[in-house]
């Protein structure tokens, strides 16, 4: 529901995507694994909250409310009515520039592999190509989604904990086979096995998130040191031992430090991070994710004939507004309209359901 939300988290997205941004912008090593540090906390903020989601539709189905199917196709049609609507408007929006020859979306293969989400898949066999090789995240959790919501929502409801430390066990165990392998790093950024893991950490954060932690965790203070503690990791490490051997602590960590903002709603720095500004970058991240690797500002300010800047940080500060004005459009215009309906409708069957149960 767009009223049920826990404060802080869309300041820890508007977080997530400036360190996503400013590494597809400032191109050097140390942002490539600030990025990808970025992309971690997405995925493990995703298992807190898809789980908790999922472990709530499990009550249902053991107290009779809802049956598994019905949960089930519920929760594919609220996932399908937030992500495919922005992301395949901005396929259809570059075929259209592709058609007309201002873009390049790669061979058929690649195409399909971002239609079909398994560009990770692509990726990972083939290599970063274009602007769209941030898609790989993307199709990392659509396969999560695929494989984790039905198990948790077949499976008795005890067993949700023990499914989120199997994504753990798996996660370690490709990541340890892919090293004796000699996998290449690029396997160790994209490969669905080895970054489930984090989504596990993040559903075990969220199945226990109330239960309390000890004091010394419960304060501003706190809060500041894991969460710089989450950002260090891209400083101290230097590729490719970055990937292989960070994602577990950074996982530990972030999913501490969801509990903690989740059990300090009303601390200074939870206060902080619902600032208005921040809190709005979080609100329209999943656009801003999208857009922002195809928006180039010296592409528009030369279609427009208007000059360009010389220096480069004025066209990232450029790119980066124009990546909030569509993304907010995106939100106001297609995103939250449709969610608003996915709502109602979903409403009107529950009514629909409840009215033919009582005739």
């Amino acid at each position: 529901m767009l009223s049920q939300r826990i404060r802080g988290f869309d300041g820890l997205r508007a977080i997530a995507f400036l360190l996503v941004f400013v590494s597809h912008k400032v191109i050097m090593p140390v942002t490539d694994r600030v990025g990808s540090l970025a992309v971690w906390i997405f995925f493990v903020l995703s298992g807190f909250l898809i789980t908790r989601i999922l472990a709530g539709q499990r009550s249902k189905i053991e107290t009779g409310r809802t049956s598994r199917k019905e949960a089930l196709l519920g929760f594919y049609l609220t996932r399908a009515f937030r992500i495919f609507p922005p992301y395949y408007a901005l396929l259809a929006v570059l075929a259209i520039l592709a058609a007309s020859g201002h873009y390049d979306l790669g061979d058929a293969g690649r195409q399909w592999a971002n239609l079909l989400f398994y560009s990770n898949i692509y990726i990972e066999r083939h290599g970063w190509r274009d602007d769209l090789g941030h898609f790989w995240s993307l199709a990392v959790e659509q396969q999560y989604y695929l494989v984790f919501a039905p198990l948790v929502l077949f499976l008795p409801r005890a067993v949700v904990s023990r499914l989120c430390v199997a994504l753990l066990i798996v996660s370690i165990a490709a990541t340890v086979l892919f090293i004796a392998d000699r996998r290449p790093p690029i396997t160790f950024d994209v490969n669905s096995l080895v970054n489930i893991g984090l989504f596990g950490f993040g559903g075990l954060a969220g199945l226990f998130a109330d239960r309390p932690l000890p004091r010394w965790l419960l304060n501003d203070w706190a809060i500041v040191i894991v969460f710089a503690l989450v950002l260090s990791p891209p400083i101290l490490l230097s590729n490719p031992e970055f990937a292989e051997l960070s994602r577990p602590a950074v996982g530990i960590l972030a999913a501490c430090l969801l509990v903690q903002i989740t059990q300090c709603q009303d601390g200074l720095a939870v206060r902080a991070l619902d600032l208005a500004p921040i809190r709005w970058v979080g609100v329209i991240s999943y656009g801003a994710y999208l857009f922002h690797p195809v928006i180039h500002s010296n592409a528009f300010l030369e279609f427009f004939g208007l000059p360009i800047p010389l220096l480069h940080r004025w066209i990232v500060v450029l790119d980066f507004l124009l990546t909030i004005l569509f993304a907010s459009a995106s939100w106001l215009l297609l995103e939250q309209p449709l969610i608003r309906l996915r709502q109602r409708l979903t409403t009107r069957r529950l009514d629909g359901a409840r009215a033919f149960q009582k005739g």
